[in-house]
């Protein structure tokens, strides 16, 4: 299976905005700056500087890795990785990362899933529902993979 061809037909960046348990995606593009600078300006007129701690913004990061299946020691545990980046808005309106996040920022999609599933954004919501309430795998060596929210 080419996994890079999957990764063409889908965007590398997805913004999602979680309040109050409930999440939504706000955008999705190839552009990681053009994302959040629409964003930036859309947010900012509809909601109150009084509001902004409410909300959490949480980027999702798709790319391609390296992947050798029949590695001895497997730190890498599938062709396709997501990162899960934490933002917060200040009082001004600018988004910055938030330096003192501790949860788990990543997942990988295993060829064994995408070979009898495709990537989704109904499998985000779960991802970011997962990672927000810290409840991805913490254990340092343990596999992060994209099974263990089919589990859950």
């Amino acid at each position: 299976m080419d996994y890079k061809s999957i990764l063409k037909k889908i965007d590398k960046y997805y913004l999602f905005t979680y309040k109050n348990s409930k999440i939504s995606l706000v955008g999705n593009n190839s552009n990681k700056k053009e994302i959040l600078s629409n964003f930036k300006n859309k947010f900012t007129k509809k909601i109150n500087k009084d509001k902004y701690q409410d909300y959490q913004i949480i980027l999702l990061k798709i790319k391609l890795v390296p992947y050798n299946p029949k590695q001895p020691i497997k730190m890498v545990f599938g062709p396709i990785k997501v990162e899960i980046n934490f933002f917060q808005i200040s009082t001004r309106g600018a988004i910055k990362t938030n330096k003192y996040e501790t949860r788990n920022n990543h997942l990988f999609y295993t060829t064994n899933f995408l070979e009898k599933n495709k990537i989704s954004k109904k499998d985000f919501k779960k991802i970011i529902h997962l990672a927000v309430n810290n409840k991805l795998e913490k254990r340092l060596l343990a596999p992060k993979t994209i099974d263990q929210i089919l589990q859950k």
